[in-house]
């Protein structure tokens, strides 16, 4: 006689394997991140490139990278790389993130699950303060491939507030089993991840501005042209990622029409 098996719905998990997922439902909890931002102006053709059609630049195109160090946060502690183009959406302002360079498996799981953060694995992503003072942000895609090195000196303190809540934009593709140029889901989405500066016991935000400078190496989807440096920013802050919201759904009929 046949038996079905025992694991209703009900009984799932979160993510797969349904028996044992590794990662729980969020939100998600960051404590002890270091971070470096840098803010530059980019090519705006190659940003529009990126940018899927439902979006409008942002004029002069700006773009931003975040360089960071999770030590702890309630998916393991990881490291990664990511850039932000500034463009609208119904009149909204967002950064749309293209590609994100992550270094553990429970985040990137999560991430592209979730919000759809395109994510991909890289070698080595640091934040390493050397002795001089100096601030070093790194990442090896491969072993020793230097893709990115940026470099700042934390010379001025800034509030808090130095440090924006921008809302960031993904696409999330969900290829289709069957082998469909269509995918079985595709959507914009949109989540708020808001740094929260560590303010130290007499009132210093732990956020500085100073000068710096960027290396690229080995070609990544991280890499965006720069046509000028607008800043840097070491930060080191506590955060939650919580869910986010879809922004659109996209038809069968805007992919075959």
């Amino acid at each position: 006689m046949a038996r079905n098996g025992n694991l209703t719905p009900k009984q799932w998990g979160s993510f797969m394997p349904v028996q044992n997922s590794i990662v729980h439902k969020g939100p998600y909890y960051y404590r002890d991140t270091e971070c470096v931002l840098v803010d530059f102006l980019t090519d705006a053709d190659y940003a529009l490139s990126l940018l899927p059609s439902d979006l409008e630049l942002y004029e002069p195109a700006t773009a931003f990278m975040v360089i960071e160090t999770n030590h702890w946060t309630t998916l393991g502690p990881y490291s990664e790389v990511y850039n932000g183009i500034l463009c609208t959406y119904k009149g909204e302002l967002y950064g749309y993130v293209p590609g994100v360079y992550v270094t553990g498996e429970a985040s990137q799981i999560a991430g592209r699950e979730i919000y759809g953060f395109g994510k991909k694995r890289a070698h080595r992503i640091e934040v390493i303060t050397h002795d001089d003072g100096t601030v070093e942000a790194a990442m090896d895609v491969k072993p020793g491939d230097g893709a990115i090195r940026a470099t700042m000196r934390p010379a001025v303190n800034e509030p808090a507030s130095a440090v924006g809540a921008l809302p960031l934009i993904c696409l999330r593709v969900i290829p289709d089993v069957a082998g469909s140029d269509t995918p079985a889901l595709a959507q914009l989405t949109s989540v708020l991840f808001k740094a929260e500066p560590i303010v130290g016991s007499d009132g210093i935000a732990e956020v500085y501005s100073g000068p710096g400078h960027m290396q690229f190496g080995c070609p990544s989807d991280a890499q965006l042209p720069i046509k000028q440096l607008l800043g840097f920013k070491y930060a080191h802050f506590n955060a939650v990622l919580p869910y986010g919201k879809v922004l659109k759904t996209y038809t069968d009929e805007e992919f075959t029409g």
